[in-house]
């Protein structure tokens, strides 16, 4: 496939960073989505990288719906920093000795008991741990997305597929139809001089007065207008297909554009056998429609 594949708005990607005995997993899923969207889970300790992860994903990604999951394993002592409040300790050591003498309480102040007190021991982030760990994040996001990219290429080039045969479908109706424009008006004369020999007991009919009339029938159900629209709108819709992704957004404006233009074509029509033919447009719309909604 090449770089100007269709991409479809779902797939599943995961990608892995191992250094030394940490490992870094990232799995995103994907579905479609009018616009880009995305909820990242993190380890605490990963929390800073929020930024940085959506900006690497909205530089690939134009729409969809993302759910990206991130994962550490391994020691963490390289990612925190502990700090004891000597200061704290002592007054807290003091106020203890304090209430043992006054209460004559038995026993002896253990390093559990100290423990327990709070802000004596504290953590933080060391800046420089996560800083080296950044690059197992960032390449490990990297790889997932390369992997979602594959899959989604796979399945809009199917997706393209389905919808280039509903398109053909409708290019072919509409050349099923174009025929039988004329053989409407020459209908409509036959009808109309029929009926105006029945109306009028077999009077010699005006043929300037009947033209009018038939080029008032002409004017109401002449479809060729709408014929050479949608003709166009089909093609357009299938030179679309060689640009590749993103082309969610023009594809919905042209099957607005398309659905128009079959629901005039409906109205207009004066014959059973283009209504049929219009019925069977509408349905390959819709299709496309449903299949569409899936392309970035």
């Amino acid at each position: 496939m090449n770089e100007k594949s269709i991409k479809s708005m779902t797939g599943f990607g995961r990608g892995s960073q191992v250094t030394g005995d940490v490992e870094v997993v990232t799995e995103i899923r994907a579905v479609n989505h009018r616009f880009l969207d995305m909820f990242i889970r993190l380890p605490k300790t990963y929390s800073c990288f929020e930024p940085q992860i959506r900006k690497i994903v909205s530089d690939k990604i134009n729409r969809g719906k993302f759910e990206i999951t991130v994962t550490r394993s391994g020691a963490k002592g390289p990612l925190t920093e502990l700090s004891l409040d000597h200061d704290l300790a002592d007054r807290y050591h003091k106020c203890l000795m304090e209430l043992k003498d006054r209460y004559g309480l038995a026993g002896e102040i253990t390093v559990s008991d100290m423990l327990t007190l709070k802000e004596i021991v504290s953590s933080s982030d060391n800046v420089e741990g996560l800083e080296q760990e950044w690059d197992l994040v960032e390449n490990s996001v990297t790889h997932a997305l390369v992997a979602l990219d594959e899959m989604r290429k796979t399945e809009g080039f199917a997706l393209w597929k389905d919808i280039e045969i509903h398109l053909i479908s409708i290019s072919e109706t509409i050349d099923l139809i174009t025929p039988l424009v004329d053989q409407i008006s020459s209908e409509a004369r036959v009808r109309l001089e029929k009926k105006v020999r029945e109306m009028t007991g077999g009077l010699e009919i005006d043929d300037d007065r009947m033209l009018q009339e038939l080029a008032l029938i002409a004017e109401r159900s002449d479809v060729s207008e709408e014929l050479t629209r949608l003709k166009s709108h089909v093609d357009q819709f299938l030179a679309f297909g060689k640009e590749g992704s993103p082309l969610g957004r023009k594809l919905d404006f042209l099957l607005q554009e398309l659905h128009r233009e079959v629901n005039t074509l409906g109205s207009k029509s004066a014959s059973t056998d283009i209504s049929a033919q219009v019925v069977h447009i509408k349905t390959e719309v819709e299709k496309i429609r449903e299949q569409t909604q899936n392309i970035e």
